[in-house]
């Protein structure tokens, strides 16, 4: 059983003109009071309580003193003095470093920051559409019109593509109808998105066996990979197919959506795309010089036809470089990557 100081500090704060939800209260307090307090508190509070206060420190930003004075007026008395508090997810690592064991504290942490730091919206937007769309079969509809109407408009289309059409039907037709979302119904989805969805996806990834050879494809030899494609496509089909949606090889490049093109060519080093360039298709290579000024075109193929020829390791390297800015591009937003069946559509 909790101690009644636990119970107190949990307990929701008045709130103060609506400035602040009673998570984000319980945060401020939380953050104004001294270290072995905040140890006690939290040694008294159970492992999902203190995820929830964890996540609220970490959201809560820059606090003005007004309100954190209102914020802990009950508490004065313990507290001594009062002064703007700024939570941030380094300050709550920190703390939390001090209360718990380092493997809780990297998994809260984990959760609370998501891949590179990213929003829980943003890390949806990184997962494919069959994973999502997989998900979302089993939620209810409302439920998926408010996470769809958070991704982003193409990552949304893909995946209501893959869903059912009876699905999509009252899936639309509820976002349609849907005027806004109240903050509780968005913070209940995304607690059990972290719960349920993220989280196991995170640690399954780890182990996904396809994720794992098609990382090894990408960096194995152009033939080698075709001889174990060839295979597996024979043995695994299924697995060859999921394979081959994660690979991703510089000729796929081609897919990189056109209107975002130009800012993968301003983002590769000249001499690292020349060479690139020198075992490329002519259409891809042609892609590239088009999306470029005419006068670092001009530079670009005078470059690739007095270029001596280069070992092909060194073209690898060199390709390899290239679709990781890619990958980094994709994964920031800044340029978009197609799917096979709608590059011939997008042109």
């Amino acid at each position: 059983m909790r101690a009644p100081e636990a119970r107190r500090a949990l307990r929701p704060v008045e709130a103060s003109a609506g400035k602040l939800d009673p998570l984000a209260d319980v945060a401020v307090l939380f953050m104004t009071l001294d270290e072995d307090r905040i140890q006690s508190l939290f040694g008294r509070l159970e492992e999902q309580e203190i995820r929830r206060v964890s996540r609220a420190m970490a959201n809560l930003g820059k606090v003005d003193i007004d309100t954190v004075e209102r914020v802990i007026m009950r508490f004065r008395a313990e507290v001594g003095r009062t002064g703007t508090v700024i939570g941030t997810a380094e300050t709550t690592e920190r703390l939390l470093k001090r209360l718990l064991p380092n493997e809780k504290v990297s998994e809260i942490m984990d959760e609370i920051r998501g891949p590179e730091g990213k929003t829980m919206w943003e890390k949806l937007a990184n997962i494919s559409p069959e994973v999502l769309a997989t998900y979302l079969r089993t939620e209810l509809a409302q439920t998926a019109a408010v996470i769809l109407a958070k991704l982003p408009a193409m990552h949304a289309a893909r995946v209501l593509a893959l869903l059912p059409e009876a699905s999509v039907d009252e899936i639309v037709l509820r976002m349609v109808r849907m005027d806004s979302i109240q903050k509780g119904v968005l913070q209940d989805i995304e607690q059990t998105l972290q719960k349920e969805f993220i989280t196991n996806l995170s640690r399954s990834y780890e182990r996904d066996s396809s994720q794992i050879v098609a990382e090894i494809m990408n960096r194995a030899d152009k033939g080698l990979v075709e001889h174990l494609m060839k295979h597996i496509e024979a043995r695994e089909p299924h697995a060859a197919s999921r394979i081959k949606r994660i690979m991703f090889t510089f000729d796929d490049l081609i897919r990189v959506d056109r209107t975002t093109f130009a800012t993968l060519v301003a983002e590769c080093p000249a001499d690292k795309l020349q060479v690139a360039l020198t075992a490329a298709s002519a259409e891809l290579r042609e892609l590239f010089l088009s999306s470029m000024s005419e006068r670092a075109a001009t530079m670009m193929r005078d470059e690739i036809e007095n270029m001596p020829a280069q070992r092909r390791k060194s073209i690898e390297e060199a390709q390899t470089d290239i679709i990781t800015i890619a990958k980094r591009l994709a994964d920031e937003g800044r340029i978009f990557i197609l799917d096979e069946d709608e590059v011939g559509s997008a042109e």
